[in-house]
């Protein structure tokens, strides 16, 4: 995920059908939801015909009072943002395409395209920037601004049941700005994408379950339906892998979020931004992130690799989340390559090109024990048999393993120190 895509601090079709589903089921077997008081629902405008993209009396104090409504659930001050604008699905696509335009320059665009490429994520014709443009100008209902202190909700009908959610939840992240500084999570961070991921699971988890809890007060049970039945925008040529790394932060980031909340409610959810996860292996492993199971630190690619007519163009953490998606999109059945990635316990992952255009990544992974060297060295055999690259797995210890992989032969024999 590009650092851009993790600043868009956002709520998605995806994952709001996902929890208001959830939410609906959990109410249909009589399972009680709300948990404690919260405040009471507070009437708000009925939807208009036409977007309301001006701050009218009625939606300003509908506005007001959901802010109030969200800030008391969330137990935080209020938090100072300006008019909230109401846009089209055509103009956020306008939108989104100049920012990625600003934010996303070409080097880097390129580096993460030999990384994807390198991994068997994206084929060579393949664009990480288009295709992400293409899944969040389909998939985004609404996003917060942390640098402008803004908030932008997708609707052609005004303030919807659907918009009031999205509202929440991006409300929620103005609060976690104002009380917490959201660039203290360094979600653009460079060299760890696998913690600025994980703590991107922590900003997301808090404003889903903030979100939730506020729909079970305040909307009624043919709202969430209305919302649950939303369709999903189509996704056609964006690549299985991209839509569970963007379902990642809500869903695994919600139930880590959960857990903390069901220890000391959100005042335990406050202390983990002092203290937020380090790796994805926290945010999927609850035990982990209590017993401060910190990740090994794996050295960085030798830079004497250029010797060999390449550039090192990306050095990163994959991370436990990732690899799992990774084996999964390389044809394992996804329980198979979840259990594949776990235990894992640090790693490193290097980018390479060369001259002529050949990619290649270089994956050295930590692994827990022995036993889960093992079975990921297994689960990588069967990925190999339909990898469209040529692969090679070097196991350098009983904990380590490397993983080579490129698009030709030559420059992975090269790497490796011999014929494959």
């Amino acid at each position: 995920m590009s650092p851009l895509a993790r600043r868009l601090i956002a709520v998605v079709t995806l994952v709001l059908a996902v929890a208001l589903i959830a939410v609906l089921t959990l109410r249909a077997f009589g399972i009680p939801i709300a948990i404690g008081p919260l405040a009471s629902a507070t009437p708000l405008p009925a939807p208009s015909a036409t977007p309301e993209r001006s701050a009218s009396p009625d939606l300003e104090d509908a506005l007001a009072a959901l802010e109030a409504d969200v800030a008391d659930l969330r137990d935080l001050p209020r938090a100072s943002i300006g008019p909230a604008e109401f846009v089209s699905r055509a103009e956020l696509e306008r939108r989104l395409a100049d920012q990625f335009a600003k934010d996303y320059p070409a080097d880097e665009v390129a580096a993460d395209n030999a990384l994807l490429q390198g991994l068997g994520l994206l084929t060579a014709d393949q664009d990480v920037a288009a295709l992400q443009l293409k899944l969040l100008s389909g998939q985004v209902l609404g996003y917060y601004d942390d640098v402008t202190q803004s908030m932008v909700i997708v609707s052609d009908a005004g303030l919807t049941p659907e918009a009031q959610v999205t509202y929440a939840h991006e409300y929620t992240h103005a609060l976690q700005d104002a009380a917490f500084g959201i660039d203290s999570m360094e979600l653009d961070a460079e060299s760890d994408d696998d913690g600025a991921f994980a703590r991107l699971g922590l900003v997301e988890g808090d404003a889903t379950t903030a979100m939730v809890l506020w729909a079970i007060d305040h909307l009624e049970a043919a709202d969430l339906l209305e919302i649950s039945q939303t369709p999903l925008p189509d996704t056609t040529g964006v690549p299985d892998w991209m839509l569970r790394q963007l379902e990642f932060p809500y869903v695994a980031g919600t139930d880590f979020v959960a857990q903390l909340y069901a220890r000391g409610g959100f005042a335990a959810v406050d202390e983990a931004w002092a203290d937020p996860p380090v790796s994805t292996e926290q945010v999927l492993h609850f035990r982990a992130y209590v017993d401060d199971e910190l990740p090994v630190a794996v050295p960085e690619m030798d830079p004497d690799v250029r010797a060999l007519g390449v550039d090192i163009v990306e050095d990163t953490t994959l991370g436990e989340a990732m690899i799992a998606i990774w084996l999964a999109h390389l044809g394992l059945d996804r329980a198979e390559a979840d259990t594949a990635a776990a235990g894992w316990g640090g790693d490193r992952v290097t980018a390479l090109v060369s001259p002529d255009g050949e990619v290649a990544v270089v994956l050295r992974v930590a692994w827990d024990t022995p036993v889960d060297a093992d079975e990921f060295e297994a689960a990588y055999a069967d990925a190999l048999e339909t990898l469209q690259l040529f692969g090679h797995l070097n196991r350098i210890s009983d904990t380590e393993i490397v993983v080579t992989q490129a698009s030709t032969q030559a420059l992975a024999e090269a790497l490796v120190g011999g014929p494959l």
